[in-house]
């Protein structure tokens, strides 16, 4: 999990998608971080299947000032959303009365007043559109203006949008989670009244992938003895990747462009990149979800000078962060590790079960495309 900000007074943190925002047992925000941050008080709420910046108190009276920041507006949450279909204005308000039944766990609209019903409000914007296999789909930021159960998600549903992934509101578009990531946050700090402002990069998968915002990857990694398939793949939360890599010749000077087919069991995705290198550790990188068939057309780009990269990639969480381990079809004695961090002087834990041999960061050897062209 990861702790964006934190001092005596509060926590700023990345929820996972899957995880409680509230309890003190089992797989929930205070319980995970209690062995590194001790008692946090929660202070506003994020579904569990949502993820993205939330704000927990340390002491009991930062978490009555947080509370009342939250009860009298001065607080501001903003999200980015993925939905079905596309809204007939780009931008606007939806405002409507919702009713949360509790045995059903899901929230409804309501055309006129009842018991249990309370006035919902949002606000929105497009701010990309995408068509992929068929489907039309948005990217949207939205800003609350109340705090309701579901109440993106009903929202948004109500108007024949469902979110991507959510089922449970009539979403019929599968994905890894739903669509629904809270993107940024401010809140005055509880004991100094100062402003403060978070936010987090968008998830690095489908449906986000559809539409191909830059980020900054800054990125470890290391050169390790070839390690035990099976001990990667036991390890908690692992999944597994057949990937082959296909260099593009580059539309662009300076820029490094290539196509990926990703086989994860019986599903086959294919991703589109365009990587700008800042310095040795750090990226600028455009990546995006396609189809087979531009996949297909982007191939006839294909760069003959550099062979195709295949490699079986085992990714799973440890020390806070996602590890990945590579293995490729040319090396039987070595593999590499990636770290992804947040700054290039972040410290990085790697399992005790791989046996590091470099350091290879900053080694232009170990770049993908740099082998793509030095091996046979």
């Amino acid at each position: 999990m990861k702790v964006l900000f934190a001092d005596r007074e509060i926590a700023v943190i990345v929820k996972p998608f899957g995880v409680l925002s509230e309890g003190d047992e089992g797989e929930s925000v205070p319980a995970l971080l209690a062995p590194e941050l001790g008692a946090l008080y929660p202070v506003h709420r994020l579904d569990r299947a949502a993820s993205g910046v939330m704000v927990y108190a340390r002491t009991k009276e930062a978490a009555a000032r947080l509370s009342d920041a939250f009860r009298a507006g001065k607080t501001k949450k903003e999200y980015t959303v993925v939905t079905a279909g596309v809204p007939a204005a780009r931008a606007g308000e939806m405002r409507d009365l919702l009713y949360h039944d509790p045995r059903a766990n899901k929230t409804f609209r309501v055309e006129t007043k009842r018991s249990g019903a309370r006035e919902a409000a949002l606000l929105y914007r497009v701010e990309n559109t995408a068509a992929f296999e068929g489907e039309s789909f948005a990217e949207i930021s939205v800003r609350l203006l109340t705090g309701r159960t579901h109440q993106i998600r009903a929202q948004f549903a109500s108007r024949a949008l469902p979110l991507v992934g959510d089922g449970k509101y009539g979403s019929r578009v599968k994905a890894p989670h739903i669509a629904l990531f809270a993107r940024a946050l401010s809140f005055p700090h509880p004991k100094s009244g100062k402003a403060l402002s978070f936010d987090a990069p968008l998830p690095d998968e489908f449906p986000f992938l559809l539409f191909g915002a830059p980020h900054y990857e800054i990125e470890r990694k290391f050169l390790v003895a070839y390690p035990n398939a099976k001990a990667l793949a036991a390890m908690p939360h692992c999944r597994v990747f057949q990937i082959e890599q296909t260099y593009l010749c580059p539309a662009e000077a300076g820029a490094t462009e290539r196509v990926r087919k990703v086989t994860e069991g019986d599903k086959v995705s294919y991703i589109h990149t365009i990587k700008r290198r800042v310095n040795a550790l750090r990226a600028i990188e455009e990546e995006k979800r396609i189809s087979e068939e531009e996949y297909a057309a982007l191939l006839a780009r294909r760069d003959v000078t550099l062979r195709t990269i295949r490699k079986t990639r085992y990714a799973f969480p440890f020390g806070g962060r996602t590890v990945e381990v590579d293995l490729f079809d040319f090396w039987s004695d070595r593999a590499v590790a990636e770290v992804e961090i947040e700054s290039e002087e972040s410290k990085i834990v790697l399992p005790p079960f791989l046996t590091v041999l470099a350091d290879v960061s900053e080694d232009a050897r170990y770049k993908n495309v740099n082998l793509a062209r030095s091996l046979p």
